[in-house]
């Protein structure tokens, strides 16, 4: 049942899908089987293979870009050109420069912020709650951190 209609991939939460030991790994399960269109930043996806390579093996990864590039191929995923929306991150991160005691935000948060702009969502699939002080780049008031806020 997709309740959701799109929502923004953050690197961590697709890490907590691959990661079944993870504490967290059902309520985010949960979570995208509630999200109709899943958008993945590539910046994401290079997140992923790294963490899920460096901490779980090469295998985890290629399980998970599999299964990545098969919800892609469904069309349930998109994998978007992230280069119409490279100016857009980079004033979001000059926005919160400030942000994590002055280290700012990063580029693959900040392109997600971008990437709901440009898809009108609010939702993101992330555990993490830095989002709840970032501001959206449409109308709506705050971000939805999936699952925490379902």
């Amino acid at each position: 049942m997709s309740d959701i209609p799109v929502a923004i991939a953050d690197t961590n939460a697709l890490y907590r899908l691959f990661t079944p030991k993870d504490p967290r790994h059902a309520a985010h399960k949960e979570a995208l089987a509630r999200i109709g269109h899943l958008v993945v930043s590539p910046m994401v996806l290079t997140e992923l293979d790294y963490l899920l390579t460096q901490r779980v093996g090469a295998q985890a990864s290629m399980t998970a870009l599999d299964f990545i590039a098969r919800q892609a191929e469904a069309r349930r995923f998109e994998i978007p050109e992230t280069a119409p929306h490279l100016r857009g991150a980079m004033a979001v991160m000059r926005g919160y420069g400030d942000a994590a005691g002055g280290k700012g935000v990063g580029l693959a948060d900040a392109m997600n912020v971008a990437l709901a702009a440009a898809f009108q969502t609010a939702d993101m699939l992330t555990a993490d709650a830095h989002f709840r002080m970032m501001r959206p780049l449409t109308a709506h008031r705050a971000f939805r951190l999936l699952p925490d806020d379902l």
